[in-house]
């Protein structure tokens, strides 16, 4: 196993792996928690084309582009990734820790990013109802049940 997550294992908790038939916020069967993946040279392109914002920062040349070792989602307790939308990051809560999105690291880094004009969703994974900060604050959202790949979709607010 070789990986640069160090001993951070977070996303095999919070995220569905449908080829692995894991649901979200599980741990998957093949995590070694606190280690890795069992099955890391075998696992799904799901797992291995996976970067959450961390690792992503760690890859940059520049180092004042890194996020810091607190930020590490089994650390901080959020996992911070993009979405299928550009303008939206998600920041998935790890299941137990519902207000981890208000620590002060966190909640900086929240703000940061809806500075730089993102909109960022926050929530435990498959929850129904999650938080939305944008540039008009902080509100609600409800978001669609997971699909079968483990998706979910804001609802219109004229829909709902």
């Amino acid at each position: 196993m070789t990986n640069h997550c160090g001993s951070c294992t977070a996303c095999c908790r919070v995220f569905a792996i449908p080829a692995l038939e894991k649901p979200a916020g599980k741990w998957c069967d093949h995590c070694d928690i606190g280690v890795g993946c069992k099955i890391y040279e075998q696992r799904p392109s799901m797992c291995s084309e996976f970067e959450c914002l961390w690792l992503n920062s760690r890859n940059r040349d520049d180092i004042r582009e890194h996020i810091g070792d607190e930020l590490r989602p089994d650390r901080c307790k959020v996992v911070f990734h993009p979405s299928t939308n550009p303008e939206v990051m998600s920041a998935t809560l790890l299941p137990g820790s519902p207000d981890a999105w208000r620590r002060k690291g966190v909640k900086k880094l929240i703000d940061r990013m809806v500075d730089s004009g993102y909109r960022v969703v926050v929530g435990l994974p498959a929850a129904t109802r999650k938080i939305m900060f944008d540039q008009d604050g902080q509100h609600d959202v409800q978001m669609t049940a997971p699909d079968k790949d483990g998706m979910q979709w804001s609802i219109p607010e004229e829909v709902q």
